[in-house]
């Protein structure tokens, strides 16, 4: 399966699209997962219903891959890193 990478100016502008376009501060999402604290963070930003979708995915990584590698993932991934 390929890898996406992604260099530190297109994470920024991927990250601040996907802020506007969800409403919640990744950058606060980022902090909360590098303290620990992620499954809090996501409990209080999110609906009960995403959250526990989100924490299933996150918890397994086959998951999450199988995710990221969907064409609908890949084409909104290429929308997020447009202006």
């Amino acid at each position: 399966m390929s890898q996406m990478n992604f260099n530190d100016e297109q994470m920024k502008k991927l990250m601040k699209n996907a802020s506007k376009k969800t409403g919640v501060d990744l950058n606060k999402m980022k902090t909360a997962a590098d303290n620990g604290n992620l499954d809090d963070f996501i409990g209080k930003n999110l609906s009960p219903e995403a959250s526990k979708k989100v924490k299933s995915i996150l918890s397994d990584k086959s998951s999450a891959e199988k995710l990221l590698s969907t064409p609908e993932a890949r084409e909104l991934l290429k929308k997020l890193m447009k202006d």
